[in-house]
């Protein structure tokens, strides 16, 4: 890991109390003497003061920290230098902590993309990712935190039981009072679990959630809204936003941040040659159950998409979760009291789990 001190950036900020700090490097197996590099930036959001929350705690522990504060980056532009020096340099058993705002930037190596997954695979380390931070307000910090507390017994059954019902699956169908009528086909597809085991690529902080990849072409119906991740912020709606499907493309939305969002990620996905770009950020590409009781909708995807009795679905890219569309943009959509059928079992009502 190279070694690079930017904390006196944070310096403006104060740290966050966070209860479940312990918790959260027990899980990642996290002690003295680990290398670990914190990657965030200094924009008037969150993020920092939680970055500087585990520096403090790393520097406590007598960890090896590097740190980078960068300023945010624009929608979907490349990662500055500095910083693809000081990930690419990462090796096993160290740790990457990403906790950022919004625009982070990503990797690229020989002017093709770097997917995350791609390179923790290859290299082995550890990687804590928190971002997406910017649309919390003030007044959701705490319960925005709260969200780290989860009931980790709890929690590892609950996605034990959604994910052994999924994976038994062929058809999934979605509705809720908002007027959600959505059907999509799932047949033979993984299903993946965010818990918190770093050891398969369960990255993201707050966890809480099961998930898999419907079927390319399947999805056909409409879905209400009352969460949705666009480039670089979470949007909260004041009614749910409608997003209409066939063949398994978004075709219409009645949410303007997200039309111009969609066209703005067909664009750069031009620009950058890549293959079906038109189709390939509308195409359906997850469905997930939030399984995190602690959590609650604060306007940051990272946290809203893992709400207990919610459901999420997203369009865009899913290769890194093993899907088979590879572009630039994952945009989560979260439902909210969604009654849920696996083929024809009813295994929740208006939120409600029934399995």
């Amino acid at each position: 890991m190279i070694k690079i001190d930017e904390s006196k950036k944070l310096s403006k900020f104060s740290a966050l109390k966070l209860p479940a700090l312990n918790k959260v490097l027990r899980i990642y197996e996290i002690k003295k003497g680990d290398k670990i590099l914190i990657w965030t930036d200094d924009s008037k959001t969150v993020a920092p003061r939680l970055a500087k929350t585990f520096l403090n705690k790393f520097r406590k522990m007598g960890c090896e920290v590097s740190i980078i504060v960068d300023k945010e980056k624009k929608a979907m532009s490349v990662a500055n230098k500095k910083t693809h020096e000081a990930v690419f340099s990462l090796s096993k058993g160290e740790v990457f902590v990403s906790v950022t705002s919004g625009g982070k930037g990503y990797l690229e190596k020989n002017g093709k993309r770097v997917l995350m997954r791609s390179l923790i695979n290859s290299k082995k380390f550890k990687m804590i990712y928190c971002g997406g931070l910017r649309s919390i307000k003030p007044n959701k910090v705490n319960a925005f935190l709260r969200a780290f507390g989860h009931d980790e017994k709890g929690m590892k059954a609950l996605n034990k039981k959604i994910a052994k019902a999924l994976d038994k699956a062929s058809t999934i169908k979605i509705t809720c009072p908002a007027g959600t009528d959505l059907e999509m086909k799932i047949n033979n597809r993984p299903v993946l679990v965010n818990d918190g085991n770093w050891k398969i690529y369960s990255t993201n902080y707050p966890v809480g959630e099961t998930y898999t990849i419907p079927l390319e072409n399947s999805a056909k119906g409409k879905v209400m809204v009352s969460s949705y991740k666009v480039t670089g912020k979470t949007i909260l709606p004041k009614k749910p936003v409608e997003m209409v499907f066939e063949k398994g493309l978004l075709v219409e939305t009645t949410g303007k941040e997200m039309a111009q969002n969609v066209n703005a990620a067909v664009d750069f996905n031009k620009k950058k040659k890549v293959k079906g770009a038109e189709e390939a950020v509308r195409t359906i590409a997850e469905f997930g159950i939030g399984t995190n009781k602690k959590a609650s909708i604060v306007g940051s995807m990272i946290c809203d998409e893992k709400v207990f009795g919610t459901v999420h679905i997203a369009i865009g890219s899913n290769k890194h979760m093993g899907g088979k569309t590879q572009c630039y943009g994952h945009f989560d959509n979260v439902i909210v009291k969604p009654t849920v059928f696996f083929d024809k079992k009813m295994i929740m009502k208006n939120g409600k789990l029934l399995i």
